[in-house]
């Protein structure tokens, strides 16, 4: 028989039972379909591997059960309609099982596999499988109201429903495996490996483990990285979760005794691991995931977590990359603030660092560095508390660190040897392009709430003009005008307290900077014109980096006997762009002038967005 033939044959009589497998697994048939699919478009890939099993399945079902785990971890339990009320209820109680103890109970009820094998596929010793199964036949037995004997009876019984799910034609399955063996790269390869690692170094749980505890995590010795085993191809240069960093590396972060906490594959839970991450996933459609959490002990607390994601593309990679470094970079999480930017060489294919921090108490600094290389994007977030952050150099050197062994795979072993860090302007933030960010803005003070924007609209009256600058953008010869405000609701602040933006795109750098030199005139005669008007702390200073110009200015002016009104007024010119930011504080709700000047350079940099 060809090897055509021979797959199509293994194809035709094991794929229905890997959906019923599978749907039982995560109680949810897109997921299921969609993950056999893809397996066995894998096996084809790797068939001269696949078929030298004993039995190919074990090759097949690995994969397909860590991809419909990995897919249906964004969607409810038992998601799939149509299902009648007794399937309804058997999943159910499936679901409230622990991963480990469902895998236990499928693998040898329904995949028919003897507890040696079950163990050798979990990567757990015998003796934990048993009690793992005797756990998941107690509970599924009290909570479906059977003898336990009879438990296979209500498992089976799901075929029906899984039934539903329609899989392609062994032909399309062979040419797509056959076009992915073509495209694939070295490191789609990998990629395809890994994800095969059935639960492998992620899957490991512990003999103090509770019943109950999370069975996606791995805990570890403090010094060293978790033990995983080799992929299923036996490649031993493949990634595991051995190539990740170990505590001696990321101890880069900070000078004092770090240990691995935990290692799991980010399918347990809410799947929100660091600050500001918004989605279980940078690809939500990519092929694996491995987190990794540090802690150090003494002082400062510091805390660490490498994230690596695999990606079926290069392409989806990049996006993936994207995609992370906006979670952070526009940020709106209670009173966060983007402090740095920092554009990273010599790592990967594009690599990046995030200096942030949030104002709660006790405040917190995190250094997020990133980087991708080729189909795989890794990102270290390393929290400080009640300390200065970590130097970026430092932080670079440890994303070095976590990116060579995706280097070595990629067959470009220097692609991490010589890291160097450059300042550059904060990425888009997701709001509004040329116009600062909430992220952008410092604490008013010791007023605990956050900041929050208005909608950008056109400036036809610029809200942002005082009595002292009367700067009008369009009359002016701004072409392009608009304005934004920044307020703090719910922090019993009076009316007139706020930021306000007002940016505008000249035809020229000449018309731009002769606008700004008439504000500055306008604000030099202004005590003249307003007696009442003093004018504190004028300021003019430059940006070499972005090639901006500004200005900055303290006005207050009596309203009355008993009242003075504050504002601080700043204006930055890049190129053929001006922006325009007053501020008027209310008591304590302020902002230093080394602040606004700070925040005014951000605006500058901010217009950049809009070339």
């Amino acid at each position: 028989m060809g090897q055509e033939e021979q797959f199509d044959s293994f194809y035709g009589a094991t794929r229905r039972a890997l959906v019923h497998q599978t749907f039982a697994l995560t109680g949810d048939l897109s997921a299921a379909q969609s993950a056999v699919r893809d397996a066995y478009i894998a096996a084809w890939h790797h068939w001269r591997k696949a078929s030298s099993r004993e039995d190919p399945q074990d090759w097949v079902r690995p994969r397909a059960w860590q991809l419909a785990q990995r897919r249906h971890t964004a969607r409810l339990w038992h998601r799939s309609k149509g299902i009648s009320a007794e399937d309804k209820r058997v999943l159910d109680a499936l679901g409230k099982l622990s991963l480990s103890q469902r895998r236990a109970l499928l693998l040898t009820q329904l995949a028919g596999l003897p507890i040696a094998d079950a163990a050798r596929e979990l990567n757990l010793a015998q003796e934990q499988v048993e009690k793992h199964l005797q756990a998941a036949t107690a509970a599924m037995a009290i909570n479906l109201e059977i003898d336990s004997a009879a438990l296979r009876v209500p498992l089976v019984a799901l075929a029906d429903a899984a039934q539903a799910a329609k899989l392609p034609r062994p032909s399309i399955i062979r040419r797509a495996g056959a076009k992915r063996r073509r495209s694939h790269t070295t490191i789609a390869a990998f990629a395809a490996a890994f994800v095969a690692i059935a639960s492998g170094a992620f899957a490991h749980e512990p003999d103090a483990a509770p019943p109950t505890a999370d069975p996606g995590l791995v805990r570890t010795p403090a010094e060293e990285p978790s033990p995983s085993t080799s992929p299923v191809e036996g490649d031993s240069t493949l990634p595991t979760a051995d190539d990740m960093l170990t505590a001696r590396q990321i101890s880069g972060l900070g000078r004092q005794p770090w240990r691995v906490v935990r290692t799991h594959d980010n399918t347990s839970g809410d799947g929100l691991n660091t600050v500001c991450q918004q989605a279980r996933f940078a690809d939500p459609d990519g092929l694996s995931t491995l987190v990794r959490e540090f802690k150090a002990s003494g002082k400062p607390r510091r805390s660490a977590t490498q994230t690596l994601e695999i990606s079926e593309s290069v392409e989806q990679a990049e996006k993936a990359f994207d995609a992370a470094i906006g979670w952070y970079a526009g940020c709106q999480v209670g009173r966060y603030q983007l402090l740095r930017a920092f554009n990273v060489d010599g790592v990967g294919d594009q690599a990046a660092l995030l200096v942030v921090r949030v104002w709660e108490q006790p405040v917190t600094t995190y250094s997020v560095a990133i980087a991708q290389v080729g189909q795989v994007v890794t990102w270290t977030v390393g929290e400080t508390i009640g300390s200065q952050p970590t130097p970026p150099k430092l932080v670079v050197d440890t994303l070095a660190a976590s990116v060579q062994p995706l280097c070595e795979q990629s067959g470009d072993a220097l692609c991490a040897i010589k890291p160097s860090v450059s300042a550059v302007p904060p990425p888009p933030s997701g709001e509004e392009p040329g116009l600062l960010a909430v992220a952008d803005l410092p604490p008013a003070g010791s007023i605990k709430q956050p900041w929050v924007g208005t909608t950008a609209k056109p400036a036809r009256k610029n809200p942002s003009a005082t009595t002292c600058d009367r700067a009008n953008f369009a009359r002016g010869g701004a072409v392009k005008t608009r304005s934004r405000t920044f307020l703090i609701p719910g922090a019993r602040l009076p009316a007139r307290f706020g930021l306000s933006e007002t940016v505008g795109v000249f035809d020229s750098a000449r018309d731009a900077s002769k606008f700004l030199g008439q504000v500055r005139d306008e604000v030099a005669r202004c005590e003249d014109r307003n007696l009442a008007t003093q004018v504190y702390e004028s300021r003019s200073f430059s940006n070499g980096r972005t090639k901006s110009v500004a200005s900055t200015w303290r006005l207050e002016t009596e309203v009355s006997e008993n009242e003075t009104v504050e504002f601080r007024l700043g204006f930055v010119r890049v190129g053929k762009r001006v922006a325009q930011l007053t501020f008027a504080p209310a008591g304590s709700a302020n902002m230093t002038a080394t602040d606004f000047r700070t925040l005014v350079l951000r605006a500058g940099e901010r217009l950049g967005e809009l070339s």
